[in-house]
């Protein structure tokens, strides 16, 4: 059985989408993807748009091992990809990849060994406006703060980025007029704290997207036709 292209594509588009947040283990399963950093900080959870796929599920990790080894095969002539499948059940054990006269394998991970939610327990309560603009300039007061972590402001005059350095000086920056209630609820009022480059990563790859915020403060946003969590600051 080998893989056909689509199904190469979206799992070549999950890897390169979690490893621009620092993940570096994914599960991919008929009925969801998903994965989480080491600092469990942010968390891929995808359960819709999943192509159907010819196994019950995928382990990967050592995400740059499998990265640089698809590179030595899937530009050039005859490439393909063949899965091999666990005795015990329908779960991919490794990957054997070649082309023209090249052949490499990558050994999956036991999706035991992967620590991955298959859910997140928030409601959306606020949807949030992003613009290109107010993603290049955080990226810049971020670097001018040297700040590891930006607090989002929500209330009557707009949403914010708030930023504060080791003296606690602050740079803010109010980037869109009001968040949108979502939902039954007419309050907008919020404030959360996140880390900033993991933000910085999710927005620069969606910059006039949208993002929402849960009732527990979990910010979501979409990229890739992937649903990403970022998990708040205490």
């Amino acid at each position: 059985m080998k893989l056909e292209a689509p199904i190469i594509n979206y799992i070549k588009n999950v890897v390169k989408t979690a490893s621009s947040i620092g993940i570096d283990g994914i599960i991919i399963e008929q009925s969801v993807v998903r994965a989480m950093d080491e600092d469990k900080t942010v968390v891929i959870c995808q359960t819709n748009n999943i192509p159907q796929l010819p196994f019950s599920s995928l382990g990967i990790n050592r995400i740059n091992v499998f990265t640089d080894r698809l590179s030595l095969v899937e530009n050039r002539e005859g490439f393909e990809v063949t899965p091999v499948q666990s005795d015990r059940d329908e779960q991919i054990v490794s990957l054997n990849m070649k082309a023209s006269g090249i052949k490499v394998d990558y050994r999956c991970a036991n999706i035991a060994t992967i620590s991955a939610p298959k859910q997140v327990n928030d409601v959306a309560k606020y949807r949030v406006p992003l613009n290109a603009e107010a993603v290049a300039l955080l990226a810049r007061g971020q670097t001018a703060m040297g700040a590891d972590t930006v607090t989002i402001i929500s209330n009557e005059s707009g949403v914010a980025f708030e930023l504060a350095d080791s003296n606690n000086d602050v740079f803010s920056n109010i980037f869109t007029t009001s968040a949108e209630p979502v939902g039954d609820t007419t309050d907008v009022s919020f404030v959360n704290r996140y880390p900033v480059k993991t933000l910085l990563a999710l927005f620069k790859q969606n910059p006039d997207g949208c993002f929402y915020v849960g009732q527990k403060g979990t910010l979501k946003i979409s990229v890739n036709d992937l649903d990403i969590y970022v998990l708040p600051r205490v």
